[in-house]
């Protein structure tokens, strides 16, 4: 019987044994803590790596339509040499709000306006243009420009009211063009004091209208008080000299 319960004792140790063995072992608190944090930091690493890409990318490439209508303008600016202003025409894109106004009576500074195809406007080809461009000067970042007008054109209001100002392929010189406002390209834009815009009285929200209130009752009250203090002194003068004649 004993040989028995021995033999029992010993199947059971075995049999703890084994279950131990095929356990996973069980990490120590600051291990299991640093594998967790390694865990997560790898899913954020993946993430910053996914913004630096498609950063990179941002604007290589465009979705707008090669065949979507564009409106070019050439535009009287000036540049500032030697203190004078001399004459430069440049060649850009114009937005369909803009070419609206315009169309409307506005002043501008467009000369001509000439449409014509995306797909023809990133050739940066002059020869893609009528002979009244052939001065002008393609204008800082030509190509973006380029797209973002097109995608104006694309709204439903300009496709449907606004495509006939330049019909496609053609060129339009009536618009009410004015140098009154030069437009500079190498101004320098000094600010000064003389560019704040003061507060109409009507909204004020400074308590300025108290203030000159009170300054110019204190003003009145001055003047009022001028005449009062130089009749006490010409009182006290004559009171000083009769005390002297006795």
């Amino acid at each position: 019987m004993h040989v028995a319960a021995a033999s029992c004792r010993q199947q059971a140790v075995a049999c703890l044994r084994s279950t131990a063995a095929a356990r996973p072992q069980r990490a120590q608190p600051g291990v299991a803590r640093q594998q967790v944090q390694q865990q997560q930091r790898r899913p954020a690493a993946r993430r910053r790596l996914a913004v630096h890409a498609s950063t990179a990318v941002y604007g290589s490439e465009w979705a707008t339509p090669k065949d979507a209508y564009l409106t070019v303008g050439l535009c009287h600016c000036y540049v500032k040499e030697d203190g004078k202003l001399a004459d430069k025409f440049i060649i850009e894109p114009i937005t369909a709000n803009s070419l609206e106004c315009m169309a409307k009576g506005a002043r501008t500074s467009f000369t001509h306006v000439f449409s014509l195809r995306l797909e023809e406007a990133l050739q940066r080809s002059k020869a893609a243009y009528p002979a009244e461009f052939a001065e002008g000067t393609f204008c800082e970042d030509y190509e973006t420009r380029c797209d973002a007008c097109a995608r104006t054109w694309m709204r439903p209001h300009a496709m449907d009211n606004l495509l006939d100002i330049v019909p496609l392929g053609q060129l339009k010189s009536n618009f009410n063009y004015s140098t009154a406002d030069k437009r500079v390209l190498n101004a320098d834009n000094i600010v000064n004091d003389d560019d704040n815009i003061k507060q109409d009285l009507s909204i004020d929200v400074y308590g300025r209208t108290a203030k000159e209130e009170a300054a110019a009752k204190l003003a009145e009250s001055a003047e009022a008080a001028a005449p009062a203090a130089a009749s006490e002194e010409e009182e006290e003068a004559d009171d000083m000299d009769a005390l002297l004649s006795v």
